[in-house]
């Protein structure tokens, strides 16, 4: 078959699955699985293709609304280069905001030790590592894969010297079990969807792990739970890090506040909705 018509056919496929941008996931695709850089697609239109089953496979995957970074098994993150498979959350854009929040809070700190709670893809913990030399990482999940996933990537960047991974239920482990003194920050991602929500989502976040995407009824359940339990690990000058919900700014302001910490900032994202909250004890 030629390539143009391969092309052609998976734009069509894609479209017809009311897949965003269906000319840019074929081009991905046909890069991916038949190897072939983009410029060759509208260059060379005629070339002929024969070995293209893993091709067609990877398309139905698609239009079954498998998520490309899946199918792909990769994601850009924080201008990183991401290994990612099923059961973990695929990294997103807004969560950038969070690491960059982060590594804007740490300037001033020397020799700084973080915990992550919900580690996945390793993405958070990898980013901060791979821009502050000098820090180090606990990054705690209840999922085996996340944890194997977390050190391929951590792999990857030459930063699995400098974290630790642990496999931990923040809603009802044994804190000592940790084995830890003091962190200078908790950074957290955590499922904050409300239950009565998760019919709504789009097909392919469902293909994502539940257990990171719904808290419970209300959808602060994990924020009320890591504040709770880990404010105590905190030093003196150390602070929550979260991503947060839609709507949720002011409920995860007054949980944190409630508990202590009432230097609290909020920050948007690019949609100007409330993305990241940081606060300090002092």
């Amino acid at each position: 078959m030629k390539l143009k018509d391969l092309f052609e056919y998976a734009v069509k496929s894609l479209k017809d699955s009311k897949i965003e941008n269906p000319q840019l996931e074929a081009i991905i695709l046909i890069q991916e699985f038949l190897k072939i850089p983009k410029h060759k697609i509208f260059t060379q239109p005629d070339l002929e293709i024969t070995d293209y089953q893993n091709f067609l496979d990877a398309l139905e995957e698609r239009v079954k609304r498998k998520p490309l970074s899946y199918i792909v098994k990769k994601k850009e993150f924080f201008g990183l280069e991401f290994y990612v498979d099923k059961g973990v959350l695929i990294p997103r854009p807004e969560t950038e905001i969070l690491v960059e929040k982060v590594l804007e809070s740490l300037k001033t700190k020397e020799n700084p030790i973080g915990l992550e709670v919900g580690v996945g893809s390793g993405c958070i913990s990898i980013s901060l590592l791979h821009n502050k030399k000098d820090l180090k990482m606990v990054a705690l999940d209840i999922s085996e894969k996340a944890l194997q996933i977390t050190k391929i990537n951590a792999e990857k960047f030459n930063v699995l010297d400098r974290i630790t991974l642990k496999n931990f239920d923040i809603m009802k482990d044994d804190l000592e079990s940790l084995g830890i003194e003091y962190v200078d920050f908790v950074v957290s991602n955590p499922p904050y969807i409300p239950e009565k929500d998760y019919e709504n989502l789009q097909e392919e976040v469902k293909h994502e792990p539940k257990e990171a995407l719904i808290a419970g009824k209300v959808g602060t359940e994990f924020y009320e739970k890591i504040v709770e339990r880990l404010k105590s690990l905190l030093k003196e000058d150390g602070f929550f890090a979260f991503e947060i919900g839609i709507g949720q700014s002011e409920q995860v302001k007054n949980i944190l506040e409630r508990n202590g910490f009432k230097k609290v900032k909020i920050y948007k994202d690019l949609a100007s909705i409330d993305r990241v909250v940081i606060a300090f004890k002092i």
